[in-house]
């Protein structure tokens, strides 16, 4: 069994982001940080010559700009060689959902039989990004619930959001958006009238060993 289409291009949008947060480091480092390692080497050069009350002055500011020069590093991409594959989703959904696609995210994520691959992380996370922009293109405000099962036979994603208000012409809308996209990836979409609330379930089936053929035994294993 090949990935479906739709699952490569989700897997491509990962990387794309990927590539993205590693561009974006590297500018990082090699422009605006250089910049202000060069300021506080001069700074402290300065302070130096200069009389208590001033230094201790000079000392504040050198302090501020290391604390800003802080704030300013990107945090690590979640798909470190380093990470398992809770972390690196987690990380993922924290970096790129928390916060940004909802105003507060809960995860639930059991893989006690089994862990996901990459490549269901990467097609996981794209799946829970673009429905969650699809169902509120501009702004935040909602709840939602990701939770992830892993076993042998592949993953199983549920993205489960609570809007915050409930305005049945605008939650028309949001179905609208929302079908075409999870028909697209392959995602069974539930949608409450009555509430606004939706869940999209998304099954990932990783390959099945191929079977011997009838009246061929399987190669004994030495």
């Amino acid at each position: 069994m090949t990935a479906p289409p739709a699952h490569v291009l989700l897997r491509l949008l990962v990387a794309l982001q990927e590539r993205g947060h590693r561009v974006s480091a590297e500018r990082l480092h090699d422009g605006p940080m250089q910049d202000f390692t060069a300021i506080l080497l001069d700074l402290a050069s300065v302070r130096r010559r200069l009389p208590d009350e001033l230094a201790d002055r000079v000392n504040t500011i050198e302090n501020r700009l290391r604390a800003t020069t802080v704030g300013l590093h990107q945090p690590p991409s979640p798909f470190r060689l380093d990470h398992d594959a809770r972390r690196t989703l987690t990380t993922g959904l924290s970096q790129r959902v928390d916060g940004l696609l909802v105003d507060h995210l809960d995860t639930d994520l059991r893989f006690d039989d089994g862990e996901p691959t990459g490549g269901e992380i990467a097609v996981a996370l794209a799946a829970v990004q673009l429905l969650l922009m699809a169902s509120d293109p501009v702004g935040t405000g909602e709840r939602a619930r990701v939770s992830a099962r892993c076993g042998p036979d592949g993953l199983d994603l549920l993205l489960s959001v609570q809007p915050s208000r409930h305005e049945p012409p605008a939650d028309a809308a949001r179905a609208g958006r929302l079908r075409p996209l999870a028909d697209l990836i392959g995602a069974e979409l539930r949608h409450d009238p009555d509430t606004g609330a939706w869940k999209a379930a998304l099954t990932l089936e990783r390959p099945r060993a191929a079977e011997p053929a009838a009246g061929i035994p399987p190669p004994a294993v030495r």
